[in-house]
């Protein structure tokens, strides 16, 4: 009997430090953000920003989020992102799946397009939505690390994500790696991270 759990600790383990330790762009657990900005938190109902606003909104958005956890630790695995930083991208840009969504360009971005009237839940996003949002953040990033090559990890995720966000000629120098979008799903990566992610 003790051998059973002493193996069931083992898988305990071994599962914890699986998800603690995906990605190849830094530790989410050590990125410093601002959280989401004033306008963000307004537009959400909040009366309050930063990493406060953006863990609320990441709380509000864990039922939904948890839906996708298998689908998310799939597409973390086939593009290295860390799972808590898909469920992140996730959150900010549809909720989680809690409104309406179609995966589809958005000016010099890619993402998901966002119908504010329409608050019923989608049926599902697919596998294939989740990498075809992840593919484009990946290759945001992979543009990052070609045009800084002595940037660190960390700026690359930052980059990546800003890139996502405003299109690939968005970022020119580091000063350009502090945008709202980076700093908000960041701050809900590490809610996600914390949360079992």
């Amino acid at each position: 009997m003790s051998v059973l759990w002493l193996l069931l600790g083992l898988l305990a383990l071994t599962d914890l430090s699986e998800s603690s330790n995906w990605g190849c762009y830094g530790n989410i657990r050590n990125f410093n953000t601002p959280g989401a900005s004033c306008g963000i938190g307004k537009r959400q109902g909040l009366n309050y920003c930063g990493v406060r606003a953006s863990e609320r909104l990441a709380e509000i958005d864990m039922p939904y989020i948890l839906r996708y956890q298998p689908v998310i630790r799939t597409v973390g695995q086939k593009y290295c992102m860390d799972p808590a930083v898909i469920a992140g991208v996730l959150s900010r840009e549809s909720h989680g799946g809690n409104i309406m969504v179609n995966v589809d360009n958005v000016g010099d971005g890619i993402g998901v397009v966002q119908d504010p009237g329409l608050y019923a839940p989608t049926s599902w996003i697919s596998e294939s939505q989740v990498s075809q949002i992840i593919e484009v953040l990946t290759l945001r990033i992979k543009e990052i690390q070609t045009r800084f090559p002595t940037w660190t990890p960390d700026q690359y995720l930052r980059g990546g994500l800003c890139a996502y966000a405003g299109g690939p000629g968005y970022i020119r120098s580091s000063q350009d790696l502090n945008c709202d979008f980076c700093n908000d799903v960041l701050a809900r990566a590490k809610y996600f991270k914390r949360h079992g992610f």
